[in-house]
């Protein structure tokens, strides 16, 4: 009987993951909130709100702000990591994400972008991971988004599953990829996402934050 909670609270997590992938124009008081978008019923609405940027400065109780090369450590405590040149710990950008467990952000941006990776963590086994990443696949793809595989990839040990999702949104051609592992319980997903221009370099510096991941 606990399967349906745990299944519930696993599509919200890939739909939170999914709603940080796409364009904010800035933190204006009209930004969409994460959290609207993470109640929604449809993966593919998600991709379509707010992501993280650099530009504002409102911080919380619970933000992450870090300088450059400082380790991070996750809001569950459960793992940290050590942000590539140029990217920053940012949980701030992204107050009031359900399940939001690390958000990095990079300097860089192309127009209104910057490349991130977002890590949400929920409960859930090994089953329900691999259900809700094919749902979300289908999802994505019924929605007119461009799904394929993603390149293979090992969280501090553990094997990721994963898809890409190419875009465009206000103009700048979005990828987005996505993983999940499971652990102790818990379902993690890391949406890294980029401009498709900057989608090469991003991959590389992901790779840079997996080397760095350790379970505490």
């Amino acid at each position: 009987m606990s399967a349906r909670p745990t299944r519930a609270v696993s599509v919200g997590l890939l739909t939170c993951a999914l709603v940080l992938t796409g364009c904010s124009k800035g933190p204006a008081a009209d930004q969409t909130t994460p959290s609207d978008a993470g109640a929604a019923s449809s993966v593919t609405s998600a991709t379509t709100s707010a992501t993280p940027t650099t530009s504002g400065s409102g911080t919380t109780g619970d933000a992450t702000a870090t300088s450059e090369g400082d380790e991070v450590r996750s809001r569950s405590g459960a793992f940290t990591v050590v942000p590539p040149e140029g990217w920053t710990g940012a949980n701030d950008k992204a107050n009031g994400v359900a399940n939001i467990d690390l958000v990095l952000l990079s300097s860089k941006k192309v127009g209104s972008f910057a490349s991130n990776l977002v890590v949400l963590t929920s409960a859930g086994d090994q089953s329900v991971l691999e259900d809700e990443m094919s749902k979300g696949r289908d999802q994505m793809t019924a929605g007119g988004r461009t799904v394929s595989a993603a390149p293979n990839r090992s969280v501090a040990g553990t094997p990721a599953i994963g898809f890409t999702t190419t875009f465009e949104r206000d103009g700048i051609k979005v990828l987005a990829r996505s993983y999940g592992i499971q652990r102790n319980g818990k379902v993690y997903l890391l949406t890294l996402s980029s401009s498709q221009a900057e989608a090469e370099h991003a991959l590389a510096e992901l790779d840079e934050v997996l080397s760095t991941w350790a379970w505490t």
